[in-house]
């Protein structure tokens, strides 16, 4: 009842944060913990940092490498975890001091082989971080549920590795897509098929920091038309898999082209292109599409605006929209 978790921190130009991460880490109530740093070819100081922490608490170890991104950073610690469950934070967040001792008591009472926490979501302004929502908004409850309502759960909701602990023999066969982001969604149903339930809480206990430079919140690059790739790849599984869970994987995979076409309608006109296959898929799709109850209005304004209209006269309406918006 008090197994061994494997914390993997990928590590890559956090040397601001580094340290208030892996404290959050150690000070952890539940101490049967393993923790791996990754330094991911790190230009600045991170792998020293990593290094100096590590000689002060013996359950650190310290993985040096040529830098392969995100995915291929997790994947190299997963490799060398020896532990019976497996977390993954990221190193410029941190998490509260009972994350661990929280989750691994719900996974063992309820039998779950994955087991996910709550989160404030921050942002790092020039006053300081603020929070900007958090699962506590919704209450302190539990769920469990089983395999499909958890798929269910997925695709209607968002999906991040860092809020949950995973048996380790769930990741076996699977590993993290190399070079792209949003990998989280590329693995998540493989690893939700091996499970008999998830359980949930709405407690928070994960800081995630929304920095000006990170990933999530830059300008609008190339890398993040993955998305709809890995939305579409999800849909057909689906469709093979639990065709009764088909307008839930519809529906992501709507909201996720809605998404993508609006914000290559405010890019350059390099990036502007390749609007031109997710246009050819949003109206393939749309019979299928506008027949889901689940959408918003919003997203099926975009969606209707994005069939019918040019996409140039598109992209100007929701330029002058969002200018009004924000005066």
């Amino acid at each position: 009842m008090n197994p061994l978790i494997s914390v993997i921190v990928p590590v890559y130009k956090v040397e601001p944060y580094l340290r208030r991460c892996v404290d959050s880490i150690i000070k952890q109530t539940y101490t049967n913990l393993e923790i791996i740093l990754v330094d991911d070819g790190s230009p600045d100081m991170c792998g020293m940092i990593c290094d100096e922490i590590a000689e002060k608490d013996d359950r650190i170890k310290v993985i040096h490498k040529k830098n392969g991104g995100l995915s291929d950073a997790r994947n190299a610690g997963i490799e060398i975890a020896t532990g019976e469950w497996l977390s993954f934070i990221d190193s410029d967040d941190w998490i509260e001091p009972t994350m661990y001792e929280k989750l691994i008591h719900n996974a063992n009472k309820h039998s779950a082989q994955i087991s996910i926490g709550g989160v404030f979501d921050e942002a790092m302004t020039i006053d300081g971080i603020v929070v900007i929502k958090t699962t506590a908004d919704k209450g302190n409850s539990i769920e469990i549920r089983n395999k499909v309502n958890a798929i269910e759960h997925f695709l209607s909701n968002a999906w991040s590795a860092w809020d949950k602990i995973y048996r380790r023999e769930i990741f076996e066969g699977v590993r993290y897509p190399v070079g792209e982001i949003n990998e989280d969604e590329a693995i998540a149903l493989y690893l939700l098929e091996k499970c008999e339930r998830v359980v949930y809480t709405n407690e928070p206990f994960y800081h995630y920091i929304r920095r000006p430079e990170s990933i999530t919140t830059t300008a609008f690059n190339p890398k993040k038309l993955i998305w709809a790739k890995h939305c579409r790849d999800n849909l057909a599984w689906i469709s093979e898999h639990y065709p009764e869970l088909l307008p839930y994987a519809r529906s992501r995979y709507c909201g996720c082209l809605v998404w993508l076409l609006s914000e290559l309608s405010q890019a350059n006109s390099e990036l502007r292109q390749s609007s031109k296959e997710l246009l050819k898929e949003l109206k393939a799709e749309y019979p299928n599409f506008k027949k889901l109850s689940s959408l918003s209005n919003n997203t099926r304004t975009h969606m209707t605006l994005q069939k019918y209209l040019p996409f140039g006269m598109y992209s100007l309406l929701l330029k002058t929209w969002r200018r009004l918006r924000h005066g």
